[in-house]
């Protein structure tokens, strides 16, 4: 095989390798973080910098820099078309310098200040697809002592075609995840104060279902998704009639059949606006919540461990929360009248081994309980 021939496939199978890191992962930070290290290894690059655009779009600022004097760009803000790396964003044209010393555009402040001594560089915008600008990608150095070359900008454009796409649905992901709980919040607020017996039973209910959740051994996204899918559970009754919502004794058959749809209406609410890396388990958490492990609930009548793990641990929550708050036509069980229930049920209404666990917390570590009810 001829050299240059090795060369090219090398380059397709960093190229591939990029690309299937980079669409692994939603999280902004490590996405930058995975682009700049990947692309540095790639070219075995000195030096290198991620710039990206502020949220305000006026101004330029290094989120990731790898390599000698990297600390130096801390705190560093450019204003857009400044330097090459807010030339490169202006223009939405990449720019070769293969030798510094022979190109006037290199005004070398940076080397000025610190010491660095810069070669060659390589800036390649970040475009996202939708063709917004996300930021510009600087290499500076051949670790070899080479100068970059136009074969070189080449691939690095090809790897920031796949990154301004990825960066741009990671801020997305992240606006969205910062955004969704108060959305969130405010829908449940909205729905609890259409009744006074359902005051903050969402938050419970999400903090009941952390508790069982965290002693199963769930942590990090999945206990995440837990809290936001019990959070969720009881969105899709923003929609249902208040003769319903507060109906002062059991309901009727009409009454009965529209509080049946609050899952499948919730789960479509939840569809539309949660990111998708949690939106299956959440979408089922909230679809699911009222299935019993008998397989006599609603909506889909789903049977012992068919029912997602999520919603089953949901269900718990939500019946305890239920039983030990005050009803038009009931009063409220005590912790322990509601264990005792959970026990009861178990492996009819819910999962028995979930249904034991909690009613354990109930009974030794009431104060878990209690402390939740302080703070709300």
């Amino acid at each position: 095989m001829a050299k240059s021939d090795k060369s090219r496939i090398d380059e397709l199978e960093a190229l591939l390798n990029i690309t299937s890191v980079l669409h692994s992962t939603l999280d902004l930070e490590e996405a930058i973080t995975i682009v700049l290290d990947q692309v540095m290894n790639l070219f075995g690059a000195e030096a290198g910098t991620l710039w990206l655009l502020t949220d305000e779009r006026d101004a330029v600022i290094p989120l990731v820099a790898r390599g000698p004097k990297a600390d130096s760009l801390r705190g560093l803000k450019l204003k857009r078309g400044e330097g090459l790396a807010g030339q490169v964003i202006e223009t939405r044209q990449p720019v070769l310098v293969e030798d510094v010393t022979k190109d006037a555009r290199w005004a070398g402040r940076f080397d000025s200040d610190t010491g660095f001594v810069t070669r060659s560089m390589l800036v390649v915008p970040l475009i996202a697809k939708e063709g917004r600008v996300m930021g510009s990608l600087q290499l500076i150095n051949k670790k070899t002592g080479e100068l970059f070359h136009q074969n070189d900008l080449r691939l690095c454009m090809a790897v920031a075609d796949q990154a301004g796409t990825i960066i741009h649905n990671s801020r997305l992901y992240t606006y969205q995840s910062k955004l969704l709980p108060s959305v969130i919040k405010s829908i449940n607020a909205a729905v609890d104060a259409r009744t006074p017996y359902t005051i903050n039973h969402s938050y419970k209910v999400s903090r009941y279902s952390v508790l069982l959740a965290e002693k199963l051994g769930l942590e990090g996204e999945d206990l995440e998704t837990v809290e936001r899918a019990a959070l969720f559970h009881d969105i899709g009754k923003i929609n249902l009639p208040d003769r319903v919502l507060n109906a002062l004794g059991p309901l009727d058959e009409k009454g009965w059949r529209l509080m049946k749809r609050h899952p499948a209406i919730g789960a479509k609410i939840i569809y539309q606006m949660e990111p998708k890396p949690m939106l299956r388990q959440v979408w089922a958490g909230t679809l699911y919540h009222h299935e019993r492990y008998d397989g006599t609930g609603y909506p889909a009548g789903l049977k012992g461990e068919d029912i997602p793990r999520v919603a089953r641990i949901i269900a718990v929550a939500d019946a305890f929360d239920a039983m030990t708050s005050e009803r038009p036509y009931r009063v409220a069980l005590s912790f322990h009248q509601a264990a005792e229930e959970l026990i009861k049920h178990a492996g009819t209404q819910f999962d028995p081994e979930l249904a034991h666990i909690f009613a354990r917390i109930v009974r030794s570590e009431p104060e878990k309980i209690r402390d939740i009810l302080l703070h709300l």
